[in-house]
């Protein structure tokens, strides 16, 4: 944004998490300088009327996969970061498995060197946990990481933490108040469940929810949980698939520990009929409980309940021919959807549908994210100070998702076919117009890194 210069956006409804109301939104610098009265003038150099249409802050996504430097073949940080504009996402927090990953200081230094051009949207970056790097965890705190990337089951590359090393890291990151994400799925299980499947010759699309077990996701969550509390570390338990254990993660908020459950998109509209039908398109892990169409719902009413702190893509594509190889054999494809640029729309969609309301979803992509990972206040809410990230939407606008339109680099969108009501229409970052009328305007290199900023980070 130039020096100096100021904008205006006119004729907004602010949502907040608790309240609703018409505003003007004065912008200077890129920074929110002033909300003011519908009736007030300010002289200024741009002009942005919203028309009355909601106007929410832009959403950060606190789990993505985007696999730069690295597997690019997958997603690349300007394919994915396009993608993350075109959805109304401002501000993208990506995980530490890239070439190499991020297990010191030294590599996170070089992976911001070197995503410093090629971002269209502001950045935050995840450092990884493993059992044998808990001594260069701090260092990685210190130099402005949002927090660290766990798994209690070996996947993607990365090792399992076992309760033992779990308690060891979470003490440690305690210590200095860090924050956790973490997959919860318990090795053991899932390793004796993929023998007996394999053994038993399934290939069926079915034997992933199999292998994937509720019972390995309960064990895991549950031993989660209970270090977690003896430790008293800030934890985010990952794709929570379970009522049940939104039900444990909030009992134990409630108790005053930072124990905070992550929702995505999925859960919210794909079933195990959907796996059936149609096995790797639909492959993610935790894979989804809900047998049918109506038990959705459920999922649905606790995230409007409060049972869900933050809602994250977990954005993480593979082309088309890595996925079709699993069409005979599900064992043969990988695990893990596409989903930065769908994530606010499915959202949206639930609203014009009665499933949620537009604070919560300003509460659970926007300001809730931005607490948990340290960027509150200066993303994730609309207050004098913060960043100018807004987004203006379109409620009454319907739309096809098809593949065809998908900007991430993998071409394709589980949703395929679906129709949606309620868009992101114009996205600003930092004041500047990134995205308007569904054409991605920001150029690689306008997004920044955005170290942690050591702010309050209750929810």
């Amino acid at each position: 944004m130039a020096e100096g210069k100021t904008t205006i956006v006119k004729n907004a409804r602010i949502v907040r998490p608790d309240t609703i109301f018409n505003a003007n939104i004065l912008i200077k610098n890129g920074k929110i300088a002033a909300i003011t009265a519908p009736h007030e003038s300010v002289e200024c150099d741009e002009v942005i009327d919203a028309g009355g249409r909601y106007v929410i802050p832009g959403a950060v996504d606190g789990h993505t996969h985007m696999m730069d430097p690295g597997h690019t073949e997958r997603e690349d940080f300007i394919t994915g970061t396009r993608a993350a504009a075109y959805g109304g996402v401002t501000t993208v927090i990506t995980h530490h498995r890239t070439i190499p990953p991020v297990y010191t200081v030294k590599e996170l230094r070089e992976k911001i060197r070197y995503l410093k051009d090629r971002s269209v949207v502001d950045f935050g970056l995840k450092g990884g946990g493993a059992p044998d790097n808990i001594q260069e965890l701090k260092a990685m705190w210190d130099e402005g990481v949002t927090g660290f990337k766990m798994f209690t089951c070996n996947m993607h590359g990365a090792p399992a933490m076992y309760p033992g090393d779990l308690l060891k890291a979470f003490r440690e990151i305690a210590s200095w108040d860090g924050t956790v994400l973490i997959h919860c799925e318990d090795d053991h299980i899932t390793s004796t469940e993929e023998q007996r499947l394999k053994k038993e010759g399934r290939k069926d699309y079915l034997s992933h929810s199999e292998w994937r077990s509720s019972l390995a996701e309960r064990l895991a969550v549950e031993t989660v949980i209970e270090i977690a509390m003896e430790t008293g570390v800030r934890v985010v338990i990952a794709h929570v698939s379970q009522p049940v254990l939104l039900e444990k993660i909030k009992t134990a908020r409630d108790r005053g520990y930072p124990v905070y459950a992550e929702m995505c998109p999925y859960y919210l509209y794909l079933t195990l009929e959907d796996l059936k039908e149609r096995g790797p398109w639909v492959k993610f892990t935790p894979p989804t409980r809900a047998r049918k169409a109506e038990e959705l719902d459920i999922m649905w009413e606790m995230l409007t309940g409060g049972f869900v702190s933050v809602l994250g893509s977990d954005h993480c594509p593979y082309p088309k021919e890595q996925k079709k190889a699993g069409d005979q054999n599900i064992w043969d494809a990988p695990n893990g959807l596409p989903g930065v640029e769908t994530s606010m729309r499915l959202m949206l969609n639930g609203v014009n549908n009665g499933k949620t309301t537009i604070n919560k979803v300003v509460e659970v992509m926007c300001e809730n994210p931005a607490r948990v990972y340290g960027l509150y206040p200066k993303k994730g809410t609309m207050e004098i100070g913060s960043d100018a990230d807004l987004v203006i939407l379109d409620m009454e606008r319907e739309e096809m998702l098809t593949n065809s339109k998908i900007l991430s680099k993998c071409g394709w969108t589980p949703y395929d076919g679906m129709k949606i009501k309620g868009v992101a229409d114009t996205v600003l970052l930092r004041g500047e117009v990134v995205v308007k009328e569904g054409k991605v305007l920001s150029q690689p290199g306008f997004g920044k890194f955005q170290p942690r900023l050591d702010k309050e980070l209750k929810v």
